[in-house]
């Protein structure tokens, strides 16, 4: 590739800023270059404005009221539910349900679902490569229904070791929870082959989609995970916004 046709395909890098207000300012005599989209992106224009439209424009309770507002209100809330349904390529509107983000999705599972369907002696499989939020829920699942909490290991080159994955599956094995992407290393898991291996004995599976979502192209259907979950503050959208998705007939 010629410099001049490694030039056109350059990012327009300060078009792109100006679309994220935030970074219009300087910090210790440099402009703002901000890195930490893994914990957190900042919002561009569309976003913001969005919000602003909303508080402006229609703002009123949703599916409570009869009035031009709230069914305006209502409406849009719908048509975000439709957006996040393709966004993953999920069957029905029926399998997003609003969250607050990843977290709260994988403590609503836990409590519910596992709560529910967890005896004493059955297991639950995460991975060493989890965030916090995808292990503390299933210790107190396990430690409230004395079942047992295994790891995946991950390997020198920071991947799973798929051989431990496959020894440490047994009928006893219920729920697997893991993440899409690792936050720290940026790991991406072999979702399909793990969902497989799972349901082959009988578990489900849950996919913590924080950093997947921002960063792949997620077909819940090709995976065939049970439940995923996706919080919008990683990739450009509000704070305190995501949704979780779960087959139909499991919610």
């Amino acid at each position: 590739m010629t410099s001049d046709a490694i030039r056109t395909a350059t990012l327009d890098i300060q078009k792109l800023r100006k679309e994220f207000p935030v970074l219009d300012q300087r910090v210790n005599g440099r402009d703002l270059v901000y890195f930490d989209n893994a914990a957190t992106s900042q919002k561009p224009l569309s976003v913001i404005n969005a919000l602003v439209d909303y508080y402006k424009g229609y703002n009123a309770n949703i599916h409570r009221r009869i009035h031009t507002l709230a069914e305006k209100a209502t409406k849009a809330y719908e048509e975000t539910r439709v957006t996040a349904k393709n966004f993953i390529n999920a069957a029905s509107t029926e399998e997003i349900i609003f969250t607050r983000g990843v977290t709260e999705g994988i403590n609503l599972v836990a409590t519910s679902y596992g709560r529910t369907f967890i005896k004493e002696g059955d297991e639950i499989i995460i991975s060493g490569l989890e965030h916090h939020s995808n292990i503390v829920p299933w210790q107190f699942v396990c430690e409230e229904k004395k079942a047992v909490l295994k790891v995946i290991p991950v390997s020198d080159s920071g991947e799973l070791d798929m051989d431990a994955y496959k020894e440490l599956l047994s009928s006893k094995t219920k729920i697997v929870s893991v993440n899409h992407a690792s936050n720290s290393l940026g790991t991406i898991n072999p979702i399909k082959e793990i969902v497989s291996l799972a349901h082959e004995v009988g578990a489900v599976v849950f996919i913590d989609g924080a950093q997947g979502g921002a960063h792949l192209l997620i077909d819940v259907q090709d995976l065939d995970c049970d439940f995923y979950a996706v919080s919008a503050h990683k990739m450009y959208g509000a704070t305190g916004t995501g949704f979780l998705y779960g087959k139909k007939e499991l919610l």
